[in-house]
């Protein structure tokens, strides 16, 4: 969020209020935007993943994985170093 790579908030599209950031088990970056609203007039349960208007938003990377690649991009780094250090490849796990 400092680094402005994710949004540090997110209005809900149905009620204009701001959503929540919560922990959830299950997501590939174990977070979400929720706004959950119980009221009778404007009931909904809205959730947005926080990747949502980012560059990386289609990418099945985990976002440790992208924020590293992002590092090693802006730092000029050689690719043979990324793929060594970080342990991604054409075939196995964590394959881009």
């Amino acid at each position: 969020m400092k680094a402005n790579l994710i949004a540090s908030r997110y209005e809900c599209p149905r009620c204009k209020k701001n959503m929540r950031l919560q922990v959830r088990k299950g997501t590939v970056d174990g977070y979400e935007w929720r706004c959950r609203n119980q009221s009778k007039d404007n009931r909904h349960d809205v959730v947005r993943s926080v990747r949502k208007g980012t560059w990386f938003s289609e990418s099945k990377l985990a976002i440790t994985i992208i924020l590293h690649l992002t590092r090693y991009w802006f730092g000029k780094s050689m690719n043979a170093f990324v793929v060594n250090d970080l342990k991604v490849n054409k075939k196995g796990k964590g394959s881009i």
